[in-house]
């Protein structure tokens, strides 16, 4: 079996603007923009080659006014966006590194609240409403004094986040230009499985190259068809507690992906390729062969060790309970693509925290090893 584990990085090497930054501009730019059509103001953007969303916006608020879909679009947009708890404190922190520290910022968000949550009836403290107020950009005459009224509206909004990145991934992603392969991808042995932690479908559109491909979309997939109720995206942190207090404090599990996974339904299907790879000490790989009509086929044979390769995903530890199971097995190869010498680095440190430093150690030399790391290679 042949598993490719994608993530962000796989969406930026074919030139989509998926970056936490490309989001919220374009959250940014939606409301500069209503505003602006609703004054009849010019905005003058024609000329701003830095302005990644013009075309966009014209093309979707012209066909405002023939009363198709964008009417919806953006009607549904300014309520997602407007006063949003989430977007207002993403676009003041000090936010480094991609989607990493977006799921960062919420965990340290919720844990400051589980934090503050004082009192014998769930009332904050005053430092501790002062440090919300901080964190979430309240105005005080407007902050919740209740834990669980601060919990809930911090929920709506995340929800209504999630489903703002839905739009957007799926009306100005879908459209956007990309680069048609890359060299890593095509070069790579028959896949079997795809472990997406994605919400594009990048690699169906650009590699899908037989019938037997199987699809997990862990963190779920974006469809501009859905609507805050049905949207199944995955946005949360990774748990943070310890020992059995794990299973005692739920307060705030809905914050959490294993949660999220399990509420939105996104299915595990890598638990079932994980069980295989388990039973089956010999693995099996799919071959392609010509015949001689010119047609192809697909021929199985037995291969010494499972093949897993990761592509584009930066190993953070909230999404170490998966990856996890999947490098720990001693008849897997994992092959882990890195950018650059900094960005190898990175993913060693990351590497420890998933699998521990005396495993790392063992599985990258010596007779048990099982981990190598392959730098991408570079394209104009």
């Amino acid at each position: 079996m042949n598993i490719l584990v994608i993530g962000n990085g796989f969406d930026l090497a074919h030139g989509l603007q998926t970056t936490y930054k490309d989001f919220l501009r374009f959250t940014d730019e939606f409301m500069i923009y209503k505003t602006a059509m609703e004054n009849r103001q010019e905005l003058g953007w024609e000329n701003d080659e830095d302005t990644r969303f013009y075309k966009y916006f014209i093309d979707l608020f012209n066909e405002r006014r023939i009363g198709n879909s964008a009417d919806k679009i953006i009607n549904e947009l300014d309520i997602l966006i407007k006063n949003n708890v989430w977007l207002n404190y993403f676009k003041d922190a000090q936010i480094k590194n991609g989607w990493i520290d977006f799921e960062s910022e919420i965990s340290n968000i919720v844990k400051e609240m589980d934090k503050v949550k004082m009192n014998n009836e769930g009332v904050m403290s005053k430092s501790g409403l002062q440090k919300m107020v901080v964190f979430l950009h309240f105005k005080k005459n407007g902050m919740p004094d209740k834990i669980d009224e601060l919990k809930e509206i911090c929920l709506q909004d995340l929800d209504k986040l999630v489903r703002c990145l839905e739009i957007y991934l799926s009306t100005y992603i879908s459209a956007a230009q990309t680069k048609e392969t890359i060299p890593d991808i095509v070069t790579l042995p028959i896949i079997n499985k795809v472990l997406s932690f994605n919400y594009t479908n990048t690699y169906e559109l650009r590699y899908k190259n037989h019938f037997l491909l199987e699809y997990d979309y862990i963190h779920g997939k974006a469809n501009i068809n859905n609507d805050i109720g049905t949207n199944n995206m995955v946005l949360g942190i990774d748990e943070y507690l310890k020992g059995e207090e794990r299973n005692e404090n739920i307060e705030f599990i809905e914050f959490k992906k294993f949660y999220q996974r399990i509420h939105k339904k996104t299915g595990c299907l890598y638990r079932n390729w994980i069980d295989e790879i388990k039973s089956n000490k010999q693995a099996t790989e799919i071959s392609r062969i010509f015949c001689e009509d010119g047609n192809q086929k697909a021929i199985e044979s037995q291969v010494k060790y499972h093949k897993l390769f990761i592509f584009g995903h930066s190993l953070d530890i909230t999404d170490k309970d998966v990856l996890r199971d999947l490098i720990l097995n001693d008849n897997v190869q994992t092959t882990i693509f890195y950018m650059d010498k900094k960005d190898y680095g990175r993913k060693i440190m990351n590497l420890v925290k998933i699998i521990t430093q005396d495993e790392l150690i063992k599985r990258t030399g010596g007779a048990a090893k099982t981990i190598t790391f392959q730098k991408i290679i570079e394209t104009n």
